[in-house]
């Protein structure tokens, strides 16, 4: 069985009417944390709509699909109502338990994560917490979302229209 998802998890309150009208749909909400999926299509294209070509402080050796645009936490800043808001990429990619991960957590511009870090790592960096049975990906509910959505799907053609 495969999991391959890609997406924002932002700490604290999001107004969901704004995250909605910039692309951004909730799939899990746990506490204080809400997960969104995205994918370097989604950054590409509002990177490219908003005419922000920054980059985020990203650590090495993510996968070549990890979105890099720093439009993202724009986004992030106004879905939360805050300048400086507390957020993590977070991607999968496995099947059959083979497979790889790539997370990075960040306070506004300064990332709290090192390199090579797990989702788990960038979760609790968001105040994410274990428990004695559980890891922090299974406590927000990482493991029912899958797959990506297909609405993203949409960004793919959006791209190519920019010539990106």
């Amino acid at each position: 069985m495969s999991h391959e998802i890609c997406a924002l998890a932002i700490a604290g309150p999001v107004d969901a009417q704004r995250a909605h009208s910039v692309g951004l749909r909730a799939v899990l909400v746990h506490e204080d944390v809400s997960v969104f999926p995205v994918n370097h299509y989604f950054s590409s294209y509002w990177a490219a709509k908003r005419g922000n070509s920054a980059l985020l402080d990203l650590p090495d050796g993510l996968s070549l699909l990890f979105p890099t645009e720093a439009v993202l936490r724009d986004l992030v800043r106004e879905v939360t109502g805050t300048d400086r808001p507390r957020f993590a990429i977070i991607e999968t990619n496995y099947f059959g338990g083979a497979g790889d991960q790539g997370a990075v957590a960040f306070d506004g511009e300064e990332r709290l994560t090192p390199d090579g870090a797990s989702i788990n790592q960038a979760l609790a960096a968001l105040g994410v917490r274990a428990t004695a049975s559980m890891d922090e990906f299974e406590v927000i509910g990482l493991t029912g979302f899958r797959h990506n959505p297909e609405y993203l799907d949409v960004y793919v053609g959006l791209c190519e229209e920019l010539g990106l």
